[in-house]
């Protein structure tokens, strides 16, 4: 009867989640238009191409602003896809200031952060939007998380990314681990715990980034978006939860879902406090030992205890998918997901490394990547 009331009360707790869940998404609808800065830079840091890559970086290219706004695409290679079609968002938009960098990738860093790190190099303004190239807006969003900035004591205003569109099995399990992560778990302890912030598009005042020590301060770590939430923090300034802003996750691979699964356990691993990492996995994975235990020592009881506990799990990720805009399919295979995800959580607590975009790298204890060779 114990594990049967710790079920239902690990159970209710997650549930809890959608509540504070619905809560910040309805904060992040609900923010408005303000003052626009003088001037905004967004910088697209580009490699490969992404689902409705042409749609996504068009999207950036209708925005509703009455003041200057200019464009980045940073590559690291000259033969990069999707160069075209920044070519022919040129010709399609000439009116904007559409602009292309191509780099080689700078030592340390991550590709990521050196193409970040070119682009910054390049903006005209202070006013920084930091997008990947997976992001899709409506013509407001620009507008309305640059003018958070206008509070002073605002560092950095973070996006919450919405995954969507996932076409097949692996890109379901792709996209339930990316929104379990940022809808059910980030999004309501951002502003309890210093989580970071949760990446996919940012604004920030280019003097706060000089502040922090640059692009340089973060460029070597495998999740440099939760490394510069914290620096901006650490340099006294806020950090805010802006707009809402949908990621179409298209098709993908095996390997994509199990290198994203890689880098969830090395966020736990390497960047949360055991304080924090230990609970949330006694919480999350509570019916996993429970019907393992139940089923070999043929105690329906502790069956019973993991059902309730994953019943309300499911429940909660299903409310949350169908009000974060998808149509919550993905939620059945919240077991699968787990399952992986244990699997290579274990994985990286035995060999410390991961593969991400095709390159392995082992990560050390400040949450830095290192390229194996």
């Amino acid at each position: 009867m114990m594990f049967i009331t710790l079920g239902i009360i690990l159970g209710s707790f997650i549930f809890l989640h959608f509540f504070a869940f619905a809560i910040g998404l309805n904060r992040c609808r609900s923010i408005k238009k303000g003052q626009e800065p003088p001037g905004i830079s967004v910088i697209k840091p580009v490699k490969g191409l992404d689902a409705g890559a042409y749609e996504n970086f068009a999207s950036f290219c209708v925005q509703e602003l009455t003041v200057p706004y200019e464009l980045i695409f940073s590559f690291q290679d000259p033969q990069d896809p999707a160069l075209s079609l920044v070519r022919k968002l040129q010709k399609d938009y000439p009116q904007l200031d559409i602009r292309v960098t191509v780099n080689p990738v700078k030592t340390p860093m991550t590709g990521k952060s050196s193409n970040l790190h070119y682009g910054i190099q390049m903006a005209k303004y202070d006013c920084l939007i930091l997008s990947d190239a997976d992001m899709r807006v409506e013509p407001d969003f620009v507008a309305r998380i640059a003018s958070q900035l206008n509070n002073p004591k605002l560092g950095l205003v973070s996006a919450l990314p919405i995954h969507v569109g996932a076409k097949g099995f692996w890109a379901l399990i792709y996209m339930l681990q990316l929104n379990a992560t940022i809808l059910a778990q980030w999004l309501p302890y951002a502003t309890l715990f210093k989580l970071g912030v949760a990446g996919g598009t940012i604004a920030i005042k280019k003097q706060v980034i000089e502040e922090i020590g640059g692009m340089e301060a973060i460029g070597d770590y495998l999740v440099e978006d939760v490394k510069l939430g914290l620096l901006v923090k650490e340099a006294g300034y806020q950090v805010a939860i802006g707009p809402e802003i949908y990621s179409p996750v298209g098709a993908k691979t095996k390997q994509d879902a199990f290198s994203l699964l890689a880098r969830g356990a090395i966020i736990y691993r390497k960047m949360l406090h055991l304080a924090l990492e230990i609970p949330y996995l006694a919480v999350a994975y509570f019916y996993f030992p429970m019907m393992l235990l139940g089923l070999v020592l043929m105690k329906p009881t502790l069956i019973l205890a993991g059902v309730i506990h994953l019943s309300g799990k499911m429940l909660t990720a299903f409310m949350i998918s169908r009000r974060a805009g998808t149509s919550g399919v993905e939620t059945f295979l919240l077991p699968v997901m787990d399952g992986l995800f244990l699997f290579v959580y274990l994985q990286v607590l035995r060999t410390g490394t991961l593969t991400w975009r095709g390159m392995s790298y082992r990560v050390d204890e400040e949450g830095r990547q290192i390229k194996v060779s």
